[in-house]
């Protein structure tokens, strides 16, 4: 058996750079070229946005206790640093029904990185599982999914390590809130009654309309208030093909070589099970499908023929 001293010289023959190398030394530098390049202003510009946004993270806004214990940074303010330990495993907690598409990390030699899930399909939570194979490491992990880009950094230590990450998303909370704000309009516009003002006088709704032909979506009552038409449609219209409706005006002509009744299109939208018509037309007509397969519904005001 060969002493200490005998396997030291040995490894210092084969590998020189290990002989040079003190405890303090970073041997990723001893492999690499020392020249660096001269980079161009519009380089170096780009190189000084990116190191004021990584210093920016750095100490900008502070992660959070999530109401299960993980570590909560909100997405899109900072690049967020995820401190991991060796021997230990980090878990990075994407947003419910988030599809990741791809990782990639700057040393994928000394990290271990991995996915994983959790949960049911409806509501399936996906994971990064992250582990370092060494202390004092230190790299950059990008993580693309079908929402959003992750831009990390990932720190090893020998004992200390963030178990759980997880993020908050201020976007979500502005789209939630601007789907509450609708849906509260939309209870006032229908406690406000037809007009879409409380002071609608009933005796301005006029019902008095006649409804020809036949489609499962035909209108199941029609009336204006004056300023606006209101077209009640069955329950079933949102799982059918909404037809299209236009406004007829004109009257077809008895010659035949005579003018005839022109369609136009006119300011209306879908409310549910109900269209809103931005004027009172006297004709108007629900279009689907084409060709010898459309179906065709007259609405007259008045109770006139069509």
């Amino acid at each position: 058996m060969e002493p200490p001293i005998v396997k030291t010289f040995i490894l210092a023959a084969l590998f020189p750079c290990l002989a040079l190398a003190g405890p303090d030394d970073a041997l990723p530098d001893k492999f690499f070229n020392s020249q660096n390049p001269t980079l161009t202003p519009q380089e170096q510009a780009g190189v000084t946005i990116g190191n004021r946004w990584r210093a920016a993270s750095a100490t900008g806004i502070k992660p959070v206790a999530g109401t299960d214990g993980t570590v909560q940074f909100l997405f899109g303010s900072t690049q967020p640093s995820v401190v991991c330990a060796v021997l230990q495993v980090c878990d990075i907690e994407l947003q419910p029904g988030e599809v990741i598409s791809n990782f990639n990390a700057g040393d994928q030699v000394r990290w271990r990185i991995e996915p994983a899930s959790s949960g049911s399909p409806a509501g399936e939570v996906e994971h990064v599982i992250v582990k370092p194979l060494d202390v004092g490491l230190r790299t950059s992990l990008i993580i693309t999914t079908d929402r959003r880009t992750y831009y990390l950094q990932l720190v090893s230590h020998r004992t200390e390590y963030m178990p759980r990450v997880s993020f908050g998303y201020p976007d979500d909370a502005a789209k939630k809130w601007s789907e509450f704000q609708a849906r509260n309009r939309e209870v006032r516009e229908d406690r406000a009654g037809p007009g879409g003002t409380a002071k609608a006088a009933l005796d301005r709704l006029n019902f008095d309309y006649e409804i020809s032909g036949d489609a499962s979506w035909k209108p199941l009552r029609v009336f204006s208030d004056g300023s606006k038409t209101f077209l009640q449609m069955p329950d079933t219209l949102p799982q059918t093909e909404a037809p299209s409706l236009l406004v007829l005006r004109g009257e077809d002509s008895v010659l035949p070589w005579g003018a005839k009744a022109e369609e136009v299109i006119v300011n209306y939208r879908v409310q549910g099970n109900r269209y809103v018509v931005d004027s009172v037309p006297d004709k108007m007509i629900l279009l689907a499908g084409a060709g010898p397969h459309q179906t065709k519904v007259v609405i007259t005001k008045g109770g006139h023929q069509p």
